[in-house]
């Protein structure tokens, strides 16, 4: 797999140069901007190096180093979207106030700023550094400077954002342009055992759990395991896709995990992020059979499911799928680790464990008079999520905006 660096000569050709440090200086922020893959991550990971434990960055997996890197050189190029790093940094302390990882696409006559996100990311959201933006008027000063740095793009569409960031408010929330996303996010505690937390679950889940590990016992030895070599590593994850593709509609078949863009970036993230105790891709087998595949990441002491595939009809009645989300809890309780994302779909899944919903938040904002038409129609769809009557004009604005 290579490494790709992006210019704005190759990706957007009538943007400017390819990095613009130090950009636009605010009375109180100064915001820099990085352009390209390797201009990007050697400034997040300037930044991340430089900061102590006091001031460390906080975020979401999704915006750690580890899951931008892959991103970035692996997805990127293929979607011809170009990577951008602003950083905003508080001038008088010089401390890092936030920073949008982000990515720059045309689409249609627009360019738009998006998170870093290009269809395997569950959040957006901005990295928050040691400056606070609890104040509204420091961060209404800070979002100035940013949007006058981004006055190269036409729109910005920042989607998916959670309402806190690992325990600290999410400042972009304050800004206008907020919507309801589409989907909520799904969060589980286990406060206790995984016995206790089954338990808790009701009769007919613990009865249910009791009833699988029978059958199961029935079929022979069970093993549950975490691939860690390359050669397991590629074994599991290639099962992983294989299962997930019987498991859908042959209408459907052509999503994003089966490109073969989005294999080498999932593939990728599996391989790099076993070495680094970042990527997670777990096992279920009996006989020898691989009845259940799950992967996810583990960032800051939560473990967030990104994928899960099981064997298929002849499995139904043993349930592979909480089988092995089950294991899993158990191999991290067992490690210290209590809190787990389980993301945004799955819903029937995830409601059987009790997972509490998490509102998402959409920022979408006009930054030139011909994107003003699209982001109103995708604020005024958000806010129609929650009030019907608001539907007929969404659609009207549909029509205009191009969707």
């Amino acid at each position: 797999m290579t490494t790709a660096t992006f210019s704005h000569e190759t990706m957007l050709p009538d943007a400017s140069p390819k990095r613009r440090a130090s950009w636009w200086r605010g009375p109180r922020f100064l915001v820099e901007v990085f352009d390209g893959a390797d201009e990007a991550l050697d400034a997040l990971e300037a930044v991340q190096g430089g900061m102590t434990s006091n001031g460390a960055l906080t975020s979401t997996g999704f915006q750690s180093l580890n899951w931008l890197t892959v991103l970035y050189e692996e997805l990127a190029p293929a979607q011809r979207a170009m990577p951008r790093l602003v950083v905003v940094t508080e001038r008088n302390s010089g401390e890092v106030a936030m920073i949008l990882p982000l990515v720059i696409k045309k689409k249609r006559s627009l360019r738009v700023a998006r998170f870093a996100d290009l269809g395997v990311s569950d959040y957006g959201a901005p990295i928050l550094g040691p400056a606070l933006l609890s104040k509204s008027r420091s961060m209404r000063r800070a979002w100035r400077a940013v949007r006058q740095a981004l006055r190269d793009v036409d729109l910005i569409r920042l989607e998916n954002m959670p309402a806190e960031i690992a325990g600290r408010p999410n400042p972009l929330l304050s800004r206008a342009g907020i919507a309801p996303a589409r989907n909520p996010g799904h969060v589980l505690h286990i406060a206790a055992s995984v016995n206790e937390f089954i338990e808790s679950r009701g009769e007919g889940f613990s009865t249910d759990f009791v009833h699988a590990l029978k059958l199961l016992a029935k079929e022979g030895q069970s093993r549950f395991f975490r691939a860690t070599t390359p050669e397991d590593i590629a074994r599991a994850y290639s099962v992983l896709e294989e299962q997930q593709a019987a498991r859908q509609p042959v209408r459907e078949r052509k999503s994003n995990s089966t490109e073969p863009a989005f294999r080498q970036f999932y593939e990728r993230v599996a391989m790099d992020g076993s070495d680094v105790e970042f990527g997670y891709l777990f096992q279920l087998e009996v006989g020898g059979e691989a009845i259940a595949t799950l992967f996810g990441i583990l960032h800051e002491g939560r473990f967030t499911v990104l994928r899960v595939g099981d064997a298929g009809e002849t499995w139904n009645d043993i349930g592979p799928a909480r089988l092995i989300l089950i294991e899993m809890l158990r191999y991290f309780v067992d490690r210290g680790i209590r809190d787990f994302d389980l993301g945004r779909g799955e819903a029937a899944l995830t409601a059987s464990f009790g997972a509490l919903e998490v509102p998402l938040f959409d920022l979408i904002v006009a930054r030139d008079l011909a994107a003003v038409p699209r982001a109103t129609f995708h604020r005024v769809k958000g806010r129609a999520r929650k009030n019907q009557r608001l539907r007929a004009f969404a659609r009207g604005l549909a029509r205009l905006g191009g969707g």
